[in-house]
């Protein structure tokens, strides 16, 4: 039943992210993990044995020695994939959270690591696929992400837009000057 449960929650977040959000609003951060940690472990079980089968095939076709160490590079790349997915969405909610704070959410860092956890289900469900992976589904997220912060933040919609724009131009500016600062004595 909890499949049944989780699949139908992934298509309610997917196809219908307004009521799933506002039927959010009392969860947890435990429910938002319980949520979040099994999609990111399909994603990671994926991942890792095709790690350990293409391993092994470099192994076969005449890499010496290297299949030997398939098994460790699979679970290697299964843990690593679990932490990192883990401390990025934290990192990415707390981000965002100072942003939203900054623009007059007060529902507390709660409610933005729901709105980014549940916001990543595209990601997490089309990372497989070759086009969606890179062009539908980071920006399916953020709107998720955006919705997510605007019903549980009880924010307007431009608040919210303009909550996560900042999350991601502060750290494209900063990025891009630090680079320029470093680039530009190179050229002159």
């Amino acid at each position: 039943m909890l499949l049944m449960d989780v699949l139908e929650r992934i298509r309610r977040f997917l196809f219908h992210p307004t009521k799933e959000f506002t039927a959010s609003k009392d969860e947890t951060l435990g429910d938002a993990a319980r949520y979040y940690v099994p999609l990111l472990t399909i994603v990671a079980a994926i991942v890792a044995v095709a790690v350990t089968a293409v391993v092994l095939i470099l192994g076969v076709v005449g890499i010496s020695g290297i299949g030997k160490f398939a098994p460790l590079l699979g679970v290697g790349a299964f843990v690593g994939i679990i932490a990192v997915g883990i401390l990025a969405v934290l990192y990415i909610a707390v981000w965002l959270h100072i942003w939203v704070y900054l623009l007059g959410g007060r529902k507390g860092l709660t409610q933005t690591v729901k709105a980014v956890t549940f916001g990543v289900t595209p990601i997490l469900i089309l990372w497989w696929l070759p086009g969606p992976n890179v062009l539908l589904a980071p920006i399916w997220a953020l709107i998720l992400v955006i919705l997510g912060v605007m019903v549980l933040h009880e924010l307007s919609q431009k608040t919210a837009i303009f909550a996560v724009i900042l999350a991601i131009l502060v750290p494209l500016v900063l990025v891009g000057i630090v680079a320029a600062a470093v680039v530009l004595p190179m050229l002159l």
